[in-house]
Order: C-alpha cells, then sequence, then structure tokens
C-alpha cells in the first residue's frame, strides 16, 4: 500500500476511531448511569403494571447482561456510529472545500474542518433532536418505534439537503449581496424551512405517566430530571463527537498535506507542509 493511500485511509477512518473512543468515554461516565436509572424505572414500572392488573411480571431473559450492553456493546455501537460518520465527515468536507476554492475563497484547512463539523452537527444532531430529542429506555411505545424511526431519518434527511441548499445559496449569493446578507438569506431559509418539516412531521408525547391504583397513586411518572439530563448529555456526546472527528481531521490535513485551489491557475495544486 503506497504512502498516499495509506493516508487517504488514515484521514477517512482515523477521526472516527478517536471521536468514538471519546465518545464512549463521555458515555460511559455521564450517560451509562442514566440509563441504568431508566433501566430500573422501567423494570418497576412493568412490576406495579402487572400487579394492578393481576397478571404479574414476567422478567424475562436478556441475551447480553448489562455489564456487557454497557461496555462491549455500547463501546462497539458508538464507535461505528462514530466512523461512519467520520467518512461521511470527509466527503462533505472534500465537496465543501471544492466548491469554496473555486469561487476563489482562502479557509484554513483546519478551520474549514472545524465550520464542516460544526454545520453537521447542527444538520444531523441540533435541529433534528430539537422535534425529537434522545429519550432513554422506558420512554416511547413498542407500538410507535418504528414511527419514530422513521420520522426521525425523515427530518435528518429533511435538514441535510435545505443545509446543503442553504450553503449552495449563501455561496452564490455572496458576490451578489455580500457575505453577511448571503448568510442571512442562507440560515433563515434553513431555519424556515426546518420549522415547516417540524410541524408537518408527527408528534410523539409518550412520557410514561403516574400510576394510580385503588388507594391513590402508586408509582410516579418518569423522573422529568432524568428525561432532561439524558437528553441534555446525548447533546453534548453529539457535539463532542462532531469537534473530535473535525479536530482530527484538521490535524491530519495539516500532517498529511492537502490539495491547495490556486484561484490564479485554476487548477489544484499540492502543498505538503515542511
Amino acid at each position: 500500500m503506497s504512502l498516499s493511500t495509506t493516508a487517504s485511509a488514515a484521514r477517512y477512518l482515523l477521526p472516527g476511531i478517536v471521536a468514538g473512543v471519546v465518545g464512549f468515554a463521555f458515555s460511559r461516565l455521564m450517560i451509562e448511569p442514566l440509563i441504568g436509572q431508566a433501566v430500573e424505572y422501567e423494570a418497576q414500572r412493568a412490576h406495579v403494571e402487572g400487579e394492578l392488573l393481576g397478571t404479574g411480571h414476567d422478567h424475562g431473559h436478556e441475551l447480553f447482561s448489562r455489564a456487557v450492553q454497557s461496555n462491549v456493546g455500547a463501546a462497539v455501537g458508538i464507535t461505528v456510529f462514530a466512523v461512519v460518520m467520520g467518512v461521511l465527515f470527509a466527503v462533505a468536507y472534500a465537496v465543501v472545500r471544492s466548491v469554496v476554492a473555486r469561487r476563489g475563497l482562502v479557509i484554513h484547512p483546519a478551520g474549514l474542518a472545524l465550520l464542516v463539523a460544526a454545520g453537521m452537527f447542527v444538520a444531523v444532531a441540533a435541529i433534528p433532536g430539537m422535534k425529537y430529542p434522545a429519550n432513554p429506555p422506558g420512554v416511547g411505545l413498542d407500538d410507535t418505534a418504528a414511527a419514530r424511526t422513521s420520522s426521525f431519518l425523515a427530518i435528518v434527511v429533511v435538514s441535510v439537503a435545505c443545509a446543503g441548499i442553504a450553503l449552495a445559496v449563501g455561496l452564490a449569493g455572496s458576490r451578489r449581496w455580500g457575505g453577511w446578507a448571503a448568510s442571512v438569506v442562507a440560515v433563515g431559509g434553513y431555519l424556515a424551512a426546518m420549522v415547516g418539516a417540524m410541524l408537518l412531521l408527527p408528534e410523539f408525547h409518550e412520557v410514561p405517566e403516574p400510576l394510580a391504583g385503588p388507594d391513590g397513586l402508586v408509582l410516579p411518572g418518569f423522573p422529568g430530571e432524568l428525561l432532561a439530563e439524558f437528553r441534555l448529555y446525548s447533546l453534548i456526546a453529539q457535539a463532542l463527537m462532531w469537534l473530535t472527528i473535525g479536530a482530527t481531521f484538521g490535524c491530519l490535513t495539516r500532517l498529511t498535506g492537502q490539495p491547495r485551489f490556486t484561484p490564479t491557475t485554476g487548477r489544484d495544486s499540492v502543498t505538503v507542509p515542511g
């Protein structure tokens, strides 16, 4: 394998691997205890519901223990997801760099990497999360799982598509209206489109309510503080992942060199750091 091929593979895969390690460490420290509390509430609620209905509660059999799920399962899942997002980031970076360079704009590679990472965080996680925030175990009905998944994927696709259109509009209009005006139009159009999409997509309000029996309240509803903390830390985990991907990619670009567009010739030339 040639040096250039190795460098290219590292640039595509290493940011996601590093982000996966960082994301798992954060998740294991901050999110896993919340998942444990949510699982305990879910089990307690199932037990209480079984007693109220007189059917008892079957604890079932877990294929993998909680220890395996929270360590091996979480590590593999988070790392694979981060690697996939890292590859998509590299593709997006290449497209944005090409478009920006052909308009004669000069942006430092590391700065551009962080900007692209921030944009992808907003388009993939932050804005879709406003409509469909992350939920811990025990929140959400089994019957609506497919509908919730398809709705979330739909808003992510719409968000990414609208973000791409907004970027194209902003770059195209920067020479005609100026940078600030073009940015306002692009961002305003993106936000307006996303508000419309959020209004059209279905709502899901499935946080467990309190359980009452013949003698009054038996079990309170799902803890609001736990739900809020889980959603906050899940969003922070996403931000941390995209920041790590952008920063790692920027460092690799600096170390390995990258094609740099030269406006005077209209061609790509390679700059290797010395």
